[in-house]
């Protein structure tokens, strides 16, 4: 499957121009804590033109904890902005942030592994991106071999020896109705199958206006 991952930094894209050149998107819901100006500006117009055109699509957030506190605040950032959607794609953790590289491999793993076990206890089918060196280095943990790998690695050949669920292949797609450069992706797995069998991502609820991480 043929899909894209988009972000403010494409603006305000011509989804029914895009449509016939993909399978699927991966849209950007926001960065690091859960305060609302760190939310993807552009994250709730993408995600209900997607819905409206019938383009499957799933999400990530852009990581910045480099602690427990502040994984726990990534979990209820992403909770708050996808807990009325109908993803038919995983939720993946967006690990490359300078101050996460400088951590010891241990607390990072730590924290990639806190905020997956936290969002498949809330039905989410969860991954985690990063690239090829990343994957390689800093998350090479058995810990991490649990969840769906989304592996960066620019080119014609994808050469990670784990098991990978979707390849990054290129940061400079060329497709209609976007203006800018995109990321082209390549889905591996069937994931709407697999998390429709599966009963993730709470596809076949009502939507649903609670937040699990207010108190």
């Amino acid at each position: 499957m043929k899909g894209i991952d988009v972000s403010s930094y494409q603006g305000k894209i011509d989804w029914e121009k895009v449509k016939p050149y993909i399978d699927f998107a991966i849209i950007r819901c926001g960065w690091g804590n859960d305060v609302k100006s760190q939310d993807d500006v552009y994250f709730e117009r993408n995600a209900k033109i997607c819905k409206e055109l019938n383009i499957p699509f799933g999400v990530y957030l852009y990581s910045y904890a480099t602690n427990l506190d502040d994984a726990r605040s990534e979990v209820c950032h992403t909770l708050r902005l996808i807990k009325d959607k109908k993803l038919e794609y995983p939720v993946f953790l967006d690990v490359e942030s300078k101050a996460q590289m400088a951590l010891r491999k241990e607390d990072l793993t730590e924290i990639v592994n806190y905020y997956c076990e936290e969002m498949e206890k809330n039905g989410y089918y969860v991954g985690i991106y990063a690239s090829l060196d990343r994957f390689k280095s800093n998350l090479d943990s058995k810990e991490l071999d649990r969840y769906d790998k989304w592996v960066a690695e620019w080119g014609d050949e994808l050469t990670y020896k784990g098991d990978v669920g979707m390849w990054q292949k290129t940061s400079y797609d060329e497709i209609p109705g976007i203006k800018a450069r995109v990321d082209g992706d390549v889905a591996l797995i069937d994931y709407p199958m697999i998390i429709r069998d599966a009963k993730l991502n709470h596809l076949d609820e009502e939507d649903k206006n609670n937040n699990p991480c207010v108190k």
